[in-house]
């Protein structure tokens, strides 16, 4: 079994039938976690240059459900951008190039057989002060326009890591297994994600915020990896204790639409086999028929 070593800095390896039931269980289940992919001296270290930044800069009550919406940019993409103006919610930091390239986690994402894994460059830092506000339910999809939103198989995924160790006291993750490709109630009546009008919303009681008998709890020990699929419904508990509770998340495109992956054995959607590559389509945050169409 995958066992953290901690205090050494090392864990064990997958095992392929491990990989494969983890890949399994993100295609089906739109998330999967593998645990202690980061060893716990690197943990500490981006606790600390994180506490920092929380320490110095100015968080946007706008992103108070979210807790911080603090993007930070590798040195090697900074320097390749138009703009480099640095800001509270935007910079640049060596640190980040650490982040997205562990090599346990290059490892898990071979293993995973995510073909074609390509980053953002940057991470987005989401910190939850003591006590703050739960985050809404919400999905983060962008391409709802586009025949991509019917593939089976993920081909947007956050990576990410907790910094401290999560329960419902201080704000785990929670999620909608399996709305990724199945449409519910919820969306039909949510806003969309970190737009004003979700945002505005004051009244913990919202729908937003609603308790689900069909949501579990991904509680995470820190430095377990979070693979998830941007199009699932998932949001958060509120931080009920003293402490900050911190994440690093990164955005990634994988297994290049609108062919399936190499190891892919199920049905093909006509949507999909029929899509132009060179198509482009208009941005939304708004499921579309494609949801649950297939």
């Amino acid at each position: 079994a995958w066992c953290d070593k901690r205090g050494l800095g090392m864990t064990q390896k997958l095992t392929n039938a491990q990989a494969l039931e983890k890949r399994d269980e993100l295609v089906e289940l739109g998330y999967t976690v593998v645990p202690g992919v980061l060893d716990q001296e690197f943990v500490e270290e981006l606790r600390l240059w994180s506490d920092g930044i929380f320490e110095q800069r100015a968080v946007d009550p706008a992103f108070r459900y979210q807790g911080s919406d603090i993007h930070v940019v590798t040195p090697r993409h900074w320097k390749t951008l138009e703009d480099q103006t640095e800001s509270d919610k935007r910079f640049s930091a060596p640190i980040v190039e650490r982040i997205l390239d562990p090599p346990l986690q290059l490892e898990v994402c071979q293993q995973l057989q995510l073909e074609n894994l390509k980053s953002s460059e940057s991470i987005i830092l989401l910190s939850k002060p003591a006590y703050g506000p739960p985050l809404y339910w919400h999905q983060d999809c962008m391409f709802w326009n586009s025949p991509r939103a019917a593939t089976p198989w993920p081909t947007r995924i956050f990576l990410s890591y907790y910094l401290v160790d999560t329960a419902r006291d201080n704000g785990c993750l929670k999620v909608i297994p399996g709305t990724h490709r199945r449409r519910i109630d919820l969306h039909d009546i949510l806003p969309k994600a970190h737009e004003p009008e979700i945002q505005a919303i004051d009244d913990l009681g919202h729908d937003v915020f609603m308790d689900r008998a069909d949501a579990v709890d991904v509680p995470l020990t820190a430095g377990d990896l979070v693979i998830a699929d941007c199009r699932l419904l998932h949001g958060a508990w509120p931080n009920q204790t003293g402490q900050r509770r911190t994440l690093t998340l990164a955005w990634h495109d994988c297994l290049s639409f609108p062919e399936p992956p190499s190891w892919w054995a199920g049905d093909v959607p006509e949507v999909v086999k029929n899509a132009d590559p060179s198509a482009t389509y208009e941005t939304t945050r708004t499921p579309s028929p494609y949801l649950g169409a297939v």
